[in-house]
């Protein structure tokens, strides 16, 4: 077998290797030799990105791995084995966390369930209809186990029937059902039991009794909650392989073709499935579960299936039993059994006459005289056995209170004492502070639940949390957040200015209120509502409020802002009214691509596309290369402090990208819900994606900003009315002339600014003292500077309506200036801008569509990008088949962190012929610089783990839950209060959630300074 650099792998790493040396070499060289740091920053930032795409591109149209071992037989061997001490140190955990080896389960007796249902004896035995038995798979084990478990249809009447042949009702559930289910030919056995009755217990005890004797190549049971599988989406071995390969991540190694480790194993009969829930499946596909189970299960897969009695007899009674299968029912618990395992499990202590005994003994005697009271019977299942050894486990309270037939005068009045008295008792060795809090944030969540009609606890439905008001601005809050982060490192004040393009700061206020309100806006209104994306009907609906409220939004602003001198983006702005109406159209527009993308208004969780270890590999190595080059245009950028934030902010986003990427290929993030697909599927979603999201964009978009110039226009002309004639006129210091169609306003008084000169023969643009030009300069746009300007004569010029200024420095030899007027128009006296600007209305409808057209272009462009990515690198988490709730956390925040990323490096260099287009007509190199770090951090906001952030700090800002949330979640799951199924929590058991959402939540009391009984016998006085 070939290694070192003759594998693919070596190769690759060798490839890698030399092109992270190639731009380290590549940085080290544009910093010397050229002199625009920024320039060169930008460069090297590029050029990483530009060769992980290629990677990536490369790896997806090509696969290869190394070649596999000679035999398959060795691998399997080991990978059972592996597994085996997998589950083994699993439930062996989860078992110490419910207190099962503490001394010993609670044994709960069992015996053959009604015969109806369960299959024919002869299909059991597996005989013919003369009772000739067929080969069973392990004869040997079935001659040593010595059970039969024979048995005829019961008979008429239905009433308690037992055929001598089977094992009379047991105690030992390992020994007995593990004994009993190797004696059975098909080796398949059906659990049944009422709420409470200890089913899942049962499961896990029987993969830990089959592990303690398990000898290596042996089968490996493996618990499989039902609760994830959709047995009328997915093939039941397909579903089982998905969860193994997900559950233990070596067994999803690929080993012939397309076939994994784990469907290996499966197919072996290496793997024993313990179907545990079969009544957690949705009442209508208990039908098709057991259609599936019986069509694919053959005789070299056994199975283990655990149901409630009502839904598995429902099941029987609408489709068919279970082929082959034996079915035994869990009967309730003697009071033997839960008084010895009472016993067991409390403390010892001295009894009367000097004799050892617990605070169980008193009570468990009056019980043996009195077996039908309220508390005999309450102690009939093992949930309330477990509970009562949870609230009276140790000295500190005294069980013969629960003999009290005033207070407990029925089963029920028990069963609520001792279901409220559980929480205190689970957190007694927590502070008594700590415990109130974490009772009354558990009765929280419990009521949630209960308003919710659900059990499952999900950490991305934590929003329903929030304050409506709250959930709809809390993505706009988190976004400037997360970007005022970034600018942070780049010297705050002048980052923003220069980024936001304000004058003073009640315009940024403004513009930053109006972001918020239309992330509220788009978030509310254009984000869909479903998991599947917009359909047909939804995209018409978006494009139509898009374009109503953008055309009335473009009036406004076009109403409190003096359009008559032209619009061009990033121009002084009259007050701060139109900054606001600015920042609310830039958010809105934002929500709309993700709306286009698929982005759900309540977003779930996210997985990764690397589903197979070479695309890993490939994820790692750009992640890489976007790291070296997002490191040397940070260098560059910083190392010269005359160049803009530009390229320490593309250094930063680029780092930030390709750590994303280096941790989602570090680890097998959690099982995606859609199942993988041929090699070159993200480029093919990406392309894809991008040329729907470009049409619906571009289309939405385009019609959009064509209406809503439409509607600027309009309004402009309406407020310009009658124009005095100022033709040689003298007024305030204004001197007033026409001459051959040109008018002109001068005045000779001292003014000062600062010049955008956009660079090549582009017309510089004017900005009075005080307000800063964006984006003075940018990478890779030679000749873009800023320049100050003081002049003592300042002449307005007019031709049809379009204002121009010639600023006549002071002094001989200075050369005279002619700039855009529109941010200089705070000059002029109110006429003269009438007078200036007067020209016929069609002129002002052309002066103003060519921006809003090309406005819209690239609008459509960049939604294109967002939606290529979106669908490239959003692959749906399935929730269910995670390992926990922290596994599918990090997964989505890593996803969302690298969506994040790669949306904002992609939309910068798609915004970079945008900047480079001659003259910088109408602003629009500044809307390229907008649009893509927002972009990244929008992404962000609005995905699960983004809304979780902002749902943590306000619910731990109120006092509700705390801020380490998922930290609480698991320390609760620690002390047997809650479960883990998937990505989601779960109460202890439905009668515990039900106790706590009803009125007994409100008194569940924490727990506090108790005195023992032998206390209290030292206090009482003497009789």
């Amino acid at each position: 077998m070939r290694s070192g650099w003759h594998t693919p792998r070596g190769r690759r790493r060798l490839a890698l290797s030399a092109c992270a040396v190639a731009l380290v070499a590549l940085t080290v060289v544009l910093r010397y030799w050229r002199h625009d740091a920024a320039t060169a920053g930008v460069l090297v930032s590029a050029i990483g990105t530009l060769v992980s795409v290629a990677a990536l591109v490369a790896d997806v149209l090509r696969r290869d791995a190394d070649p596999a071992p000679a035999s398959a037989e060795e691998p399997r061997r080991r990978a059972a084995d592996a597994l085996a001490e997998a589950v083994r140190e699993q439930w062996a955990t989860e078992a110490r966390l419910r207190r099962l080896q503490d001394p010993e389960p609670i044994d709960v007796p069992w015996a053959p369930a009604d015969r109806r249902l369960a299959d024919h004896p002869q299909n059991i035995r597996r005989t013919d209809g003369g009772g000739a038995t067929g080969a069973p798979r392990n004869q040997d084990q079935n001659a040593d186990a010595g059970h039969s478990w024979e048995g005829h249809h019961p008979p008429a009447g239905g009433e308690a029937w037992r055929e001598p042949g089977v094992p009379a009702p047991r105690t030992s559930v390992p020994a007995g059902l593990a004994d009993g289910f190797d004696a059975l030919p098909w080796r398949r056995l059906v659990v049944l039991g009422g709420p409470g009755s200890g089913k899942s217990v049962l499961a896990l005890r029987f993969v830990l009794a089959r592990l303690s004797g398990r000898r290596t190549g042996d089968p490996v049971p493996v618990i499989f909650p039902l609760a994830g599988w959709d047995p009328r989406q997915t093939g039941l071995r397909d579903w089982l392989t998905d969860r193994l390969a997900t559950d233990y991540p070596p067994l999803a190694t690929v080993t012939d073709g397309n076939r994994t480790l784990a469907r290996d194993l499966l197919d072996a009969g290496l793997v024993v499935p313990v179907l545990d829930g079969f009544d957690e499946l949705t009442r209508p596909a208990h039908v098709d579960a057991v259609r599936r189970i019986n069509a694919e299960l053959d005789a070299d897969l056994p199975l283990l299936l655990t149901s409630r009695t009502t839904a598995w007899a429902a099941a029987v009674t609408e489709g068919d039993v279970l082929t082959g299968a034996e079915v035994v029912e869990l009967l309730p618990l003697g009071l033997g059994g839960a008084a010895a395992h009472l016993e067991r499990t409390a403390r010892p202590r001295r009894g009367a006459g000097g004799t050892s005994d617990t605070v169980w003994s008193p009570v468990l005697r009056h019980l043996e005289r009195h077996p039908r009271s309220p508390l005999a019977q309450a102690l009939g299942t093992p949930l309330m056995v477990a509970m009562a050894r949870a609230v009276y486990g140790d000295t500190s309270r005294d069980p013969a209170e629960l003999l009290d037939p005033g207070r407990f005068a029925s089963p029920a009045a028990v069963e609520e004492h001792l279901l409220g008295a559980f929480l205190p008792a689970a957190y007694a060795d927590a502070d008594a502070e700590a415990a109130a809090d974490a009772v009354r944030r558990l009765v929280l969540l419990a009521r949630e639940l209960r308003r919710r009609d659900t059990a499952r606890l999900a950490w991305w439905e934590l929003e329903a949390l929030l304050p409506r008001a709250l959930r709809l601005y809390a993505p706009g809050l988190l976004s400037m957040a997360v970007l005022s982060a970034l600018l942070l490192p780049v010297a705050v004040t002048r980052a923003v200015r220069e980024l936001a393009g304000v004058e003073d700061v009640l315009s940024l206020v403004a513009a930053l209120v109006g972001q918020t309100a239309g992330f509220a806006f788009g978030v509310a209104r254009l984000l869909p509502h479903g998991e599947h994306g917009p359909d047909r009907r939804f995209l018409l609906h978006q494009a139509l409020t898009v374009v109503g409220v953008c055309t009335a939004l473009w009036a406004a602003v076009a109403y409190a802002d003096d359009l008559r001198f032209g619009f061009r983006f990033g121009s002084v702005t009259d007050g701060w009214l139109p900054d606001l109406l600015g920042g609310c159209l830039f958010s809105l527009l934002f929500t709309l691509f993700f709306g286009i993308a698929g982005l759900s208004r309540r977003p779930l969780p996210l997985g990764l596309p690397w589903t197979g270890a070479a695309e890993r590999a490939w994820a790692r190595a750009c992640g890489a290369m976007l790291v070296l080059g997002g490191s040397g245009a940070a260098v560059n950028g910083l190392l010269d402090r005359s160049t803009g934030p530009w390229p320490v902010l593309m250094g930063v986003t680029a780092g930030g990208a390709g750590t994303a990427l280096l941790v989602s290929g570090a680890r097998r993030a959690a099982r995606a819900a859609a199942p993988p697909q041929r090699a070159g599927r993200i480029v093919r979603r990406f392309a894809t994606g991008m040329a729907r999201g470009t049409a619906v964009a571009l289309l939405t978009g385009g019609t959009a900003c064509a209406l809503a110039g439409c509607a600027a226009a309009g309004v402009t002309v309406l407020k310009s009315g009658a124009a005095p004639d100022l033709a040689g006129r003298h007024a305030d210091g204004w001197r007033y002339g026409e001459r051959g169609g040109v008018r002109t306003a001068l005045a000779r008084r001292p003014s000062e600014g600062t010049l955008l000169i956009p660079g090549g023969s582009a017309r510089p643009v004017a900005y009075p003292a005080g307000a800063v030009p964006p984006d003075c300069t940018i990478p890779l746009v030679r000749g873009r500077h800023c320049a100050g300007f003081h002049t003592d004569v300042t002449v307005f010029e007019s031709r049809r309506g379009r204002v121009v200024v010639r600023l006549s420095p002071a002094g001989r030899g200075r050369s005279e200036s002619v700039a855009d007027a529109a941010n200089l128009r705070s000059m002029l006296p109110p006429e003269a801008r009438a007078w200036l600007t007067e020209t016929p209305p069609a002129v002002v409808l052309t002066r103003f569509l060519p921006t809003f057209v090309a406005a819209g272009v690239l609008l459509g462009v960049v939604g294109g990008c967002v939606c290529g990515v979106y669908a490239a690198l959003s692959v749906p988490s399935d929730t269910m088949r995670t390992p926990g709730p922290g596994s599918s956390l990090r997964t989505d925040r890593t996803a969302a962190l690298t969506r994040g990323g790669v949306v904002a490096l992609l939309v910068a260099l798609v915004c970079v012929p945008v900047t480079l287009v001659p003259g910088d007509r109408g602003g629009l190199a500044h809307v390229g610089t907008q649009l893509w770090l927002p972009l990244g951090t929008a992404a962000l906001a609005l995905s699960a783990w983004g809304r979780l952030v902002v749902a943590r700090g306000w619910l731990a800002l109120t006092g509700r839950l705390p801020w380490h949330l998922m930290a609480f979640l698991a320390d609760a799951h620690r002390r047997g209060v809650l479960r883990q199924s998937g990505a989601y929590y779960e109460f202890r058991h439905v009668r515990l959630q039900s106790y706590l959402a009803g009125p007994g939540g409100a008194s569940v009391a924490p727990p506090g300074p108790r005195e023992s009984p032998e206390v209290r016998a030292l206090n009482e006085p003497p009789r």
